[in-house]
């Protein structure tokens, strides 16, 4: 999921108590981004999921479109703990955001790794660097079935509420980048796509043959090197 609240999608709060296709009620806004937006939803028959909906003016550039699917592919061919799972995919029929593009998704409660840094009491070391053990063993994972994240960063790392262990899960969020090895011409060379910030130097030059399981390992240690 996106976390990002800067509100760059229009419609973001005016779809609030849409229902989307008659079965997925949005009863309130998550957060919104470049992207899109991701909703705390209802479905008809009782079930709750956090639906992420593509921006319109996105959906209709296939490139950008067959990205955002792409995201509950690449999640879930990792098949871990620590990765959201995508539900479903589908587009929206009729109404203003008419075919564009949606996932739905497992709701998680709690905050981001970004969030988790800013807030009292400080982050520990210790903390730390469980949740980067925790990110590791997804990326272990992840890297073994072919899928590189692409964009790790503070606010694609959240900490959610977990009941059964009275703590915390550390999940890893938003494989909308995640490049899975035989798909990898869905990213043109030259294009360097991510957060400028925690890229690697080939995938800031827009290298994409160079990229692999070590892009992501620059980008967790970029993300610790941010947090300290």
């Amino acid at each position: 999921m996106d976390l990002m609240t800067d509100g760059t999608d229009p419609r973001a709060r005016e779809r609030v108590g849409a229902v989307l296709n008659e079965k997925w009620t949005l009863e309130h806004l998550i957060g919104a981004g470049g992207m899109g937006a991701v909703y705390a939803a209802r479905h008809r028959n009782g079930a709750r999921a956090a639906v992420k909906i593509l921006h319109p003016d996105l959906a209709r550039i296939a490139e950008v479109r067959e990205r955002f699917l792409r995201e509950g592919y690449a999640a879930n061919r990792v098949e871990h703990r620590g990765v959201v799972q995508v539900l479903d995919d589908d587009t929206v029929k009729g109404g203003p955001d008419h075919d564009s593009a949606y996932l739905v998704m497992e709701l998680l409660e709690g905050e981001s790794l970004e969030e988790r840094a800013l807030r009292s009491p400080a982050l520990g070391e210790r903390e730390l660097l469980e949740v980067m053990d925790a990110v590791l063993d997804v990326l272990a994972t992840a890297h073994d079935r072919g899928v590189i994240h692409r964009d790790l960063k503070p606010g694609n790392i959240f900490l959610a509420r977990d009941p059964e262990r009275e703590g915390v899960r550390v999940k890893v969020l938003d494989f909308g980048l995640a490049r899975v090895a035989e798909a990898s011409r869905v990213t043109s060379a030259g294009t360097a796509v991510g957060t400028p910030s925690y890229m690697s130097p080939e995938q800031a030059a827009g290298r994409s043959d160079e990229i692999d399981g070590r892009t992501d390992i620059f980008a967790l240690g970029a993300t610790v090197f941010r947090i300290v």
